[in-house]
């Protein structure tokens, strides 16, 4: 009697706390129906503190954190879930949660590897075929967008490029011009010099006065020579 009493105080917390955290699930469960998805949580965490090993309450728990998109810290949760899962089913849902959590962040390569994975423990989850098919048609057409963006994105900058080339042709070709013009305006300012005469053009020209004195002292001689005619008187 005293060894099967000593026994049943023994096994007694043992029970109630199996009781409790069962007893939070269950009131857990009640609020994630009535889409109380920040109180279900609460008792989720109840009932995790009777049991932190507690599969089903951490499993319920990412999907109410999940409710309340706060898609980062249920994936964490999801991931941290698959090497706990018993079975291929819970494996299965795990991945597809998961899958969904990162869909949600616009992690679409992500995803595909999670609902692929889902697909591989349960592959008639025609619901995670449908995620999986959305998934890869949106990445194929981020894709596309992003080629076309960086196509775009390259062919603007050949064009600012080929548009500074020809500015900066024209602003050398500019200053070109006015260094020309202000040079000319310099030339046109300063006072002309007297080029320097060759020998030949002195001697030329040198000949030329003595031809002009020449003819001068001709033209004088003949001046000298005529004189005023003086009649002869005839002798009668």
């Amino acid at each position: 009697m005293k060894n099967t009493l000593y026994i049943f105080i023994l096994l007694l917390p043992f029970f109630t706390s199996a009781q409790n955290k069962k007893t939070h699930l269950r009131d857990g469960n009640n609020l994630y129906e009535d889409s109380l998805f920040n109180d279900a949580e609460m008792k989720y965490r109840k009932s995790l503190e009777k049991d932190q090993d507690y599969f089903t309450a951490s499993y319920n728990l990412a999907d109410a954190i999940y409710k309340q998109e706060r898609f980062e810290e249920s994936s964490s949760l999801f991931d941290g879930l698959i090497d706990n899962a018993k079975t291929k089913d819970e494996k299965a849902k795990l991945y597809h949660n998961l899958g969904n959590s990162l869909f949600k962040q616009q992690k679409l390569k992500e995803s595909i590897q999670s609902y692929k994975n889902a697909l591989k423990n349960n592959p008639k989850d025609e619901e995670t075929r449908h995620n999986l098919a959305l998934a890869q048609k949106m990445l194929q057409q981020e894709e596309n967008q992003q080629e076309e963006q960086e196509k775009k994105d390259e062919e603007n900058k050949e064009e600012q490029e080929e548009n500074k080339e020809e500015e900066n042709k024209e602003e050398q070709e500019k200053n070109k011009q006015n260094k020309e013009n202000q040079e000319q305006k310099q030339e046109e300012q300063q006072p002309q010099e007297k080029e320097d005469m060759s020998k030949e053009d002195a001697e030329k020209m040198l000949e030329a006065l003595q031809q002009q004195e020449k003819e001068l002292q001709e033209k004088m001689q003949k001046k000298k020579v005529k004189g005023k005619k003086v009649k002869v008187l005839k002798d009668w």
